[in-house]
C-alpha cells in the first residue's frame, strides 16, 4: 500500500487542499448520523419523566428535521469533488500510460498481449483510482463513526460499552487473516482476467477468417472457456466472502444481545435511563455498517496493491532504444552505411540477420528480395530504430544513427508495413495520419501516385467513405495503396514498400512503380517484394537469403550467372506466361 500512496503522491500533493476540505467533510457526515438518536434519546427521557414542553418538543423536532437537511448538502458537495477528483486523476493515469506506451520499445508488444496491456488500462487502472476517492470515504468516513459512536457509548455507560463490543475487533482480526491468506490468488485472478480480455479480442479481431472457415462453434468454445475461467475465478473469491463475511453478522448478533440484555439490567438497576439504553442500541446499530466496510479494507487494500503493481511494472518500464543525451539532428542526407550489422530479437536465441554490409545513396531505389523468412522486413526496419542493432553499425554520413535523434531518423522514413494498419476514420483522415498539415492538393496526389483514384470512384462517399476497423471494408489491394498514399503524402526522404505491391495487379504495380519513378526522383526509394516486376528497374537489387547477403547488383546483373536470383525470376516468368494462357 505504500509504494501505490507513493505512486500517487504527485496527485496528492496537487490536490491536497481539496482533500483536506473532503477529510473536514467527511468527518463531518460520520458525526451527524449520532446526533438523532441523542436526539431521541432526550425526547424519551422527557416523556419518561413528564417534562416535555411545547417548546422543548419544537425544538426537538426542529432538530431532528434539520439534521438530514444539513448533512444532505454536506454529502451533495462532497460527492461532487470526490467524482471530479476520480474521473480527473483516471484521466490523467490513462494519458501518462497511453503516453508511456508510445515511448516504450516494439519489444514491448513482443511479451505483453493487447489485452493485458488493455487490462491495466482499465480494471487495474480503475482500482487505483479507488485509493485516491473511495477508500478514502471507506478509512475516513467509518472510522469517524466508529469512533464517534463508542466516543458516545462510553459516555453513556464505559462498562456497558466494553461488554457489548469486545467480540467485534477479535472477528475482524481473525476475519482479516483469513483475507489475508487469500491475497496471493488475486493477482491470478488479474492475470485471468487479462487472458479472457485477450481471447475475446482475438475472436472480434479475426471474426472474418473465423467465419471463412467455419471455425465459429470451435472459436466459440475456446472463448467461452476464458469467460467461465474469468467467472470460476470470481466465484472463488466470492464464495470465500459468502462463507466468512457472515461470521460478522454472528458476532455481531452476539453483541447486540448483550447490549440489549446487560442494557436492560442496567436501566433496572437505575443506572442508566431507558432513554440512554434506547440511545446506546441505536448506536450499536450504527457500528454494524462502518465495521463491515473497515472489515473490507484488506480486501480492497489487496485489489489496490495488485492494481499498483501491475499498472507501474509498465510504467517503470524504460525503453532501450533512447537519445543519446547529445544527439545530432538530422533532415537529409548523401549516403546511409550498413557496416556489418547484425541483430537478433529480444526474446530469439539466434541472429535473424547477421554480419550485413552494403550502402544506400540518396535519389537511389533499393530493391531487396529473398525467400521467405531471410530477414529483408527485419533488415530495412532497423532504419526504424525499433529495437538496438546486436551488431555492428548504421552511418548516416559517417554518424551513427544511435547518435542522431531518434525522432528526426524516423521522420526520415516514410514506412508502408506488411500488415497494412487501418483506422475506422474516412478515406482522407487515414491518409491525413502520415501528415496532419497535409494541403487538398497534397492528399490528392498521394491518392494518385498511389494509383488509389480509380477506386474512389467505387467507393459510396469517396475520400469521405468511412473505414472499417482495420480496413475490413476494403480489399487488399485497396488497403495496401491506401497505406501507400499515406505514406505519400509525408513526402519522406525514404520510402520503404515492405512488400506493398503483393495484393495488386500487375499493371497497378507497374503504374505505382512508374509515378514513384516520376514523383520521387531525387529521393530514396526501398522496395522489398517477392515479385521481381516490382524491383526489375531499381538501381541496386539486395539478395538475402538466411539472414546474409547472396548477391548485390543491378535487374541485369544478376541474371548474367545462376543463383538464387535467376532461377525465382524464371519461375516467376513461367508462371506469368502460365496465366496469360
Amino acid at each position: 500500500m505504500k509504494d501505490a500512496y507513493r505512486h500517487l503522491k504527485w496527485f496528492f500533493k496537487i490536490e491536497y487542499k481539496k482533500y483536506l476540505l473532503l477529510a473536514i467533510l467527511l468527518l463531518a457526515l460520520s458525526i451527524t448520523p449520532a446526533l438523532p438518536s441523542k436526539v431521541l434519546g432526550m425526547a424519551i427521557d422527557d416523556i419518561a419523566s413528564g417534562t416535555l414542553s411545547i417548546n422543548r418538543l419544537l425544538f426537538l423536532v426542529l432538530s431532528l428535521a434539520l439534521i438530514p437537511i444539513v448533512r444532505y448538502f454536506i454529502a451533495i458537495v462532497y460527492h461532487f469533488h470526490i467524482n471530479r477528483l476520480g474521473h480527473k486523476l483516471s484521466y490523467q493515469l490513462r494519458e501518462k500510460y497511453i503516453d508511456h506506451l508510445f515511448a516504450l520499445d516494439a519489444a514491448l508488444y513482443e511479451k505483453y498481449t493487447k489485452g493485458d496491456l488493455i487490462a491495466r488500462a482499465t480494471n487495474d487502472l480503475q482500482n487505483l483510482t479507488v485509493l485516491a476517492t473511495s477508500f478514502l470515504q471507506i478509512v475516513v468516513f467509518n472510522s469517524g463513526m466508529v469512533i464517534t459512536a463508542i466516543v458516545m457509548m462510553l459516555v453513556i455507560h464505559p462498562l456497558l460499552t466494553v461488554a457489548s463490543v469486545i467480540l467485534m475487533p477479535v472477528a475482524i482480526f481473525w476475519l482479516n487473516k483469513k483475507r489475508q491468506k487469500k491475497r496471493a490468488y488475486y493477482k491470478i485472478h488479474h492475470e485471468i482476467y487479462a487472458d479472457m480480455q485477450e481471447k475475446v479480442l482475438e475472436s472480434i479481431e479475426g471474426v472474418k477468417a473465423i467465419r471463412a472457415y467455419g471455425q465459429e462453434d470451435a472459436d466459440f468454445e475456446k472463448t467461452k472457456k476464458a469467460i467461465d475461467e474469468d467467472i470460476n475465478s470470481w466465484w472463488k473469491i466470492l464464495k470465500f466472502e459468502s462463507i466468512y463475511g457472515p461470521l460478522f453478522e454472528m458476532v455481531y448478533a452476539v453483541s447486540y444481545f448483550v447490549a440489549i440484555a446487560y442494557g436492560s439490567y442496567m436501566v433496572i438497576k437505575s443506572q442508566i435511563s431507558t432513554g440512554e439504553l434506547v440511545t446506546f442500541l441505536v448506536y450499536v446499530g450504527m457500528l454494524y455498517g462502518p465495521l463491515v466496510a473497515l472489515s473490507n479494507v484488506l480486501n480492497t487494500s489487496n485489489n489496490i496493491i495488485i492494481s499498483d503493481e501491475r499498472f507501474y511494472e509498465i510504467m517503470d518500464l524504460q525503453p532501450e532504444v533512447k537519445d543519446e543525451v547529445e544527439a545530432q539532428p538530422i533532415l537529409s542526407f548523401k549516403t546511409i552505411e550498413f557496416k556489418n550489422v547484425s541483430f537478433k530479437y529480444p526474446f530469439d536465441n539466434f541472429h535473424v540477420i547477421e554480419n550485413i554490409s552494403f550502402t544506400i545513396n540518396s535519389g537511389e531505389t533499393i530493391g531487396i528480395v529473398g525467400p521467405t523468412g531471410a530477414g529483408k522486413s527485419t533488415l530495412i526496419r532497423q532504419l526504424l530504430r525499433e529495437f538496438n542493432i546486436t551488431g555492428g553499425q548504421i552511418l548516416f554520413d559517417g554518424v551513427n544513427i544511435n547518435r542522431l535523434k531518434m525522432e528526426d531518423a524516423r521522420n526520415l522514413v516514410g514506412y508502408v508495413p506488411q500488415n497494412h494498419v487501418l483506422f475506422r476514420r474516412s478515406v482522407d483522415d487515414n491518409i491525413l495520419i502520415g501528415n496532419p498539415k497535409a494541403s487538398p492538393a497534397e492528399v490528392a496526389s498521394a491518392v494518385s501516385l498511389a494509383d488509389f483514384k480509380k477506386d474512389l470512384k467505387e467507393l459510396p462517399l469517396g475520400m469521405e467513405t468511412m473505414v472499417a476497423e482495420l480496413g475490413g471494408s476494403l480489399s487488399g489491394g485497396q488497403r495496401q495503396r491506401l497505406s501507400i498514399a499515406r505514406a505519400l503524402v509525408k513526402n519522406p526522404e525514404i520510402l520503404i514498400l515492405d512488400d506493398s505491391l503483393s495484393a495488386v495487379d500487375a499493371l497497378t504495380e507497374s503504374n505505382i512503380i512508374r509515378n514513384l519513378k516520376q514523383a520521387r526522383s531525387g529521393k530514396t526509394n526501398i522496395i522489398i517484394a517477392h515479385r521481381f516486376s516490382a524491383v526489375a528497374e531499381a538501381d541496386k537489387i539486395i539478395v538475402l537469403q538466411n539472414g546474409k547477403i547472396s548477391a548485390i547488383g543491378t535487374h541485369l546483373e544478376l541474371l548474367k550467372y545462376d543463383n538464387w536470383y535467376k532461377m525465382q525470376y524464371l519461375n516467376q516468368i513461367k508462371g506469368d506466361r502460365y496465366e496469360e494462357l
